[in-house]
């Protein structure tokens, strides 16, 4: 069943994900809006040098915004900034682009995601500011999981239903949850329970807890990807080869 749209939505935030050429003069441009969520919108004529659009629908910039529109593909009607662009740069501009792309690639069109939106604000700003940037990306994915029905289980056993115990060595199964390591099972990943509390907490990462996140949300997210590779990896890996070498991992950030 084809689901229908208001005609018309009223102002609200938002921000560019991407854009691209849509025919000589326009733009198509992917927004994640503070109501209603990931949107695509033709912005008209706003490949003209005269365009109200030019210098406005960029990544990281605050917008106000307004669209029309039944079907799937919405035409953008306005688009104001609000407040200064968010600036990011090298590692901090690539997480930005992560950060993007995952919403592009897990997010349905359409749905509200309200509680979402506030994170990636938050986020945004952390960048910026040259805060931890493994924490802040850990955080998002953790909550983007949790807005598209695939949250962790980070509070207990699932197989025995007992409180994580921070001091216990868990196997993390995607489908399924943490349960207590043992020998006869080698899928999944290998995680120690103060790591789950303290994604859970939103605690202090140790440099351990820092390597085993990165690989939990690694392989949950590829798990609901369903295989669709993330160009901003890929960037990042050409952006640093040696990304695996100590020496990048202790100077770079990790997603």
């Amino acid at each position: 069943m084809m689901t229908t749209f208001p005609k018309r939505f009223q102002n609200q935030s938002a921000f560019v994900l991407r854009h691209r050429p849509y025919s000589e003069t326009s733009l198509l441009v992917d927004l994640f809006t503070e109501k209603s969520g990931r949107i695509t919108a033709i912005a008209k004529g706003a490949r003209r040098l005269k365009s109200s659009y030019r210098g406005v629908l960029l990544p990281f910039q605050s917008l106000a915004v307004l669209f029309t529109g039944k079907g799937d593909v919405k035409t953008l009607t306005g688009a104001e900034p609000v407040g200064s662009r968010i600036l990011l740069s090298r590692d901090h501009l690539m997480c930005g682009f992560y950060l993007n792309e995952l919403i592009i690639k897990m997010l349905y069109r359409y749905d509200p995601y309200e509680t979402l939106y506030p994170v990636y604000e938050r986020a945004l700003d952390e960048l910026s500011c040259k805060l931890d940037a493994e924490f802040t990306l850990r955080r998002f994915e953790k909550h983007l999981l949790e807005q598209v029905g695939y949250g962790l289980h980070l509070q207990r056993d699932m197989s025995t239903g007992l409180p994580i115990d921070e001091h216990v060595l868990y196997r993390y199964l995607p489908e399924v949850g943490p349960i207590v390591n043992n020998s006869s099972r080698n899928d999944g990943v290998l995680i120690h329970g103060d790591a789950l509390i303290a994604l859970d907490q939103e605690g202090v990462f140790t440099e351990r807890v820092r390597r085993e996140l990165k690989q939990l949300n690694r392989i949950v997210l590829a798990t609901h990807l369903q295989g669709k590779p993330l160009n901003s990896r890929r960037m990042y890996a050409q952006l640093y080869p040696d990304k695996d070498s100590a020496e990048t991992q202790a100077k770079h950030v990790e997603f």
